[in-house]
């Protein structure tokens, strides 16, 4: 009897020290537990300051972005523009540099006319000159040369005769040869007789130089095969070329229609 009891208190001393011990255990295990518990709570707690750190830098780089792609959509558009209004300007200078060009071009041929009008009529008076001497005073007027003869030489001493002197047949043959040797010349023949006294009811100063002038274009027509559309006759009356005189002019024109046609088309141009 007393055996059986010692035996129960032994069982009952291991019995009670078994679940102390277990007590403590679970004590020490809930402890860790709620370490872990706190360290996962910091952990979440930083990790969702971080989450908001990082979504508040997206929506900054979002933010930044889409003003990047508006400067960039604009620079492009200020590109766009520069190159379309450089181009365009490049188009109006290359046009004006090509007007400039056209205008040089007509103002040489121009130039060049004026020049070819000119050595034509040097020539002229080179070529009158080899004819003539110096029987007859020349001079180049207007781009024509002026060959001028006294009417006293031309018509005699009789200031109202219409007849062409001998003396004035033999220059008025060798001017005619010089023209016949260069069909394209123009002749304008010119008398003035502002010197000649008219009275009434008579001939008066532009009757007298107009018929004058006729009689030499006739003389150069008839007797020296000049052909008449070369030629005009014109009168002065009591005005005229330089001072009171007596006296006529034969003009000799190169052909100015085709330099005034050549300069008329290049002005429309």
């Amino acid at each position: 009897m007393k055996r059986n009891t010692i035996t129960v208190l032994i069982l009952l001393f291991t019995l009670h020290f078994s679940t102390a011990q277990s007590k403590r255990e679970l004590v020490q295990e809930i402890d860790g537990l709620k370490t872990k518990i706190q360290d996962t709570e910091v952990a979440l707690a930083e990790s969702r300051q971080e989450n908001r750190i990082a979504s508040a830098k997206l929506s900054a780089y979002e933010t930044q972005i889409s003003h990047l792609k508006q400067t960039n959509a604009s620079l492009l558009s200020n590109l766009n523009g520069f190159l379309e209004a450089s181009t365009k300007k490049s188009e109006n200078i290359g046009s004006t540099l090509e007007s400039l060009r056209q205008k040089e071009i007509q103002l040489r041929t121009i130039s060049d006319a004026i020049s070819h009008h000119d050595s034509l009529t040097l020539a002229t008076l080179t070529n009158f000159k080899k004819v003539l001497g110096n029987e007859l005073s020349m001079s180049l007027s207007h781009g024509a040369l002026a060959i001028s003869l006294p009417n006293t030489m031309i018509f005699g001493e009789n200031t109202k005769n219409f007849k062409v002197s001998e003396k004035a047949d033999m220059l008025l043959s060798k001017i005619a040869s010089a023209l016949q040797a260069q069909p394209e010349l123009k002749i304008e023949v010119v008398s003035n007789s502002n010197a000649v006294e008219t009275k009434e009811n008579k001939l008066d100063n532009w009757e007298i130089s107009t018929q004058q002038a006729a009689a030499i274009a006739k003389v150069l027509q008839k007797k020296y095969q000049i052909d008449a559309s070369r030629i005009q006759a014109k009168g002065k009356s009591e005005l005229g070329f330089d001072s009171i005189e007596t006296k006529t002019q034969i003009i000799i024109q190169p052909a100015f229609y085709n330099f005034f046609k050549l300069v008329k088309e290049n002005i429309k141009n």
